[in-house]
């Protein structure tokens, strides 16, 4: 056990060294550069909003209000509700809550590029205060906000770190606590690769520069925010300084990448093990308030008294690990008497013609047998044919699964992104609903692949020269002959320049005997590479057309992801385009101010496969940065083009 005034210092610690030192990184994030920078006074002067400190606030507010019974969904709809930033993997997230695509799933679905992202590493300090010395139920509880976001790795990595602050309420041994908080990190992981890696680096080395540079030769990423770089900086920094806040915060900082993550996270360790009255006493520190980016108004600014409401609710729900707190009551929530989670074995998206397969886990919360029935129907651009009555009979505790399946009709005309199917039931004469999603396909129609040789032997050339080999004269290639016969003869050649089809022909009714293979193209997530469209594997073209739906008038930004070539237009506009390669990320290219019709417009994509790994996704946001995606477009079927 620990007492309630050491309890409340190390809480407090946590949370000031994470605002002093999240501060301290902020102004740097993003610098993918080691640098040299010394420490000034007015580094911390002024605490800067953080979202690493900001969502830790709203979780206090959800856990102050139904305890340790709270849901991922309950995370996930008061950060929906009372956060307006929405940067990588939020945005995603948030898009996937609009669609009704709750968690597990909400961290998975479109989220391939910052899927092992920090943004749940960097909240797992609320979730080692509420439960000192208790590593599993602080991963527990981690796990929980991870999947809203991020699945995998990155979860993991929060649950790593609830774990080691949760036991650094009772242990102060950096390695000791690091090798005890791997327990909750899969053997078989990268992440546990990471932190064993990193703790012999450490061993090995006395600089943490020459640390770093181990780290980026083996879990470098182009993402400044990509998780395993960031924790191996943490790790390392927290290992070399000898909880010294100040030079640790500057380490991370001289180490660059996702420096107010790194610093706030490793600020946070040193908080817990040394306690706040140390950090005020060798830092001079004061008192420190944080300014909050999100909407949460029952706080004051100041950091002592963060620890204090933190504190307070973590004695009540650990009464056996801190003895001697002052007498506090809550009075929690009331929740519905069935708790649902709804897995998509298949994913949550469909499209015509399409059959989906949905298994809805529903969880009997109370303290007395249900007995109801289920009935399920689908609402606002719901998918056809969906009415169905299902009974449940269910002891406390107890749960039930129970198998749905939504198809749209292949002759359908038009399918939105947001398909949401209500689940209604009664219990002692009261109504309760719940609400979930399916996510409708981007739905276009694919022309290709269009290929070229080089030199192009066409009937009318070859009719010109006594065989094709004459042809070879003309060509401009890099190397000598014995690199342009064996590259005509290899590789095809990669054009990005000829229109080989216009708008006209494109949104023409589907044709076999046309100069080009025709077929629907179903893009159920964000992301798609030409492989998913076609499997031939040559550098070629392919245009994809797509009638977008739009509800009313709309003034978007466009986002595009690209790691070949490619030129998008709308409504008879090139509104963007690249002739280089890239590496992929979801957000390579921002287009602002594009208007789009009420209705119907007409979408083409023009994609030049390069290599075999020629990657894309296309994105409608209401702004550049942070934004939110719109989720009410739809598509019409290619039938009726």
């Amino acid at each position: 056990m620990i007492s309630y005034e050491q309890y409340l210092d190390k809480v407090y610690g946590c949370f000031l060294g994470k605002t002093v030192a999240g501060t301290m990184g902020a102004p740097y994030e993003g610098i993918k550069m080691p640098l040299e920078l010394a420490f000034k006074p007015e580094m911390i002067n002024t605490m800067l909003p953080n979202d690493d400190l900001d969502l830790q606030v709203l979780w206090l507010d959800v856990v102050k209000k139904y305890g340790e019974d709270f849901t991922s969904y309950d995370l996930q709809k008061i950060f929906c509700e009372n956060c307006d930033y929405s940067p990588g993997e939020y945005a995603v997230m948030r898009k996937n809550y609009a669609k009704g695509i709750y968690p597990p799933e909400s961290g998975r679905f479109c989220n391939d590029f910052y899927l092992q992202g920090m943004g749940c590493p960097i909240r797992s300090e609320i979730w080692a205060c509420l439960c000192p010395i208790q590593p599993e139920r602080a991963a527990d509880f981690a796990a929980r906000d991870g999947v809203l976001d991020h699945a995998g790795e990155s979860v993991w990595a929060e649950q790593f770190f609830a774990a080691l602050e949760s036991l650094a309420f009772f242990e102060e041994d950096l390695e000791c606590l690091i090798q005890s908080a791997m327990r909750t990190v899969p053997a078989h992981s990268r992440l546990h690769a990471l932190i064993t890696d990193t703790l012999a680096w450490c061993e090995r080395y006395d600089d943490v520069k020459t640390v770093l540079k181990y780290i980026l030769r083996k879990y470098g990423h182009p993402d400044c925010t990509n998780m395993f770089q960031n924790v191996g900086i943490t790790l390392a920094v927290l290992l070399k300084d000898e909880l010294d806040l100040i030079k640790t915060s500057m380490d991370a900082l001289n180490c660059g990448f996702d420096t107010d993550c790194t610093c706030a996270t490793a600020g946070a360790v040193i908080g817990v093990i040394r306690g706040a009255k140390s950090l005020i006493a060798e830092y001079d520190l004061g008192e420190v308030k944080y300014v909050l980016g999100v909407r949460s108004p029952d706080h004051t600014d100041r950091v002592y008294d963060l620890a204090c409401e933190i504190a307070q609710l973590g004695a009540y729900l650990s009464p056996d690990m801190v003895k001697g707190a002052p007498e506090t009551a809550f009075a929690f929530a009331q929740r519905d008497p069935l708790a649902f989670v709804v897995e998509y074995p298949e994913g949550p998206s469909i499209s015509f013609g399409q059959r989906t397969r949905v298994v809805l886990h529903v969880q009997n919360r109370t303290a007395y047998a249900v007995k109801t029935e289920l009935c399920v129907k689908g609402t606002a651009h719901g998918v056809p044919g969906i009415a169905s009555l299902h009974p449940v009979d269910l002891q406390p505790g107890q749960e039930q699964s129970i198998a749905l399946c939504f198809e749209m009709d292949a002759d359908a005309k038009e399918i939105y992104e947001q398909n949401f199917v209500r689940v209604a039931y009664e219990v002692k004469k009261h109504a309760y609903e719940f609400t979930f999603g399916l996510s409708g396909a981007a739905v276009w129609k694919a022309t290709g692949p269009i290929w070229k040789t080089d030199p192009e032997c066409t009937t009318e050339a070859l009719e010109k020269v006594p065989n094709y080999w004459h042809l070879f004269a003309g060509v401009q290639h890099e190397g000598d002959s014995n690199d342009v016969v064996r590259r005509f003869h290899l590789n095809y050649a990669v054009d990005t320049d000829t229109e080989y089809l216009s708008e006209q022909e494109l949104f023409a009714a589907p044709d076999e005997q046309g100069r080009y293979a025709e077929d629907v193209f179903v893009q159920n997530e964000d992301s798609f590479t030409v492989s998913d469209i076609f499997g031939f594997k040559g550098p070629c073209v392919v245009y994809l057309s797509r009638v977008l739906l739009c509800p009313e008038e709309l003034e978007t930004c466009v986002q595009i992801g690209h790691s070949a070539p490619f030129a998008l237009y709308v409504n008879g506009e090139k509104i963007a385009e690249r002739k280089c390669c890239d590496t992929w990320t979801a957000e390579n290219v921002h287009v602002q101010g594009i208007k789009l019709h009420a209705g119907e417009n007409r979408v083409v994509l023009r994609l030049t496969q390069v290599n075999a790994d020629a990657k894309y996704n296309v994105i409608f946001s209401k702004g550049p940065t942070c934004a939110e995606h719109f989720v009410c477009m739809g598509s019409k079927n290619p039938k009726y083009f």
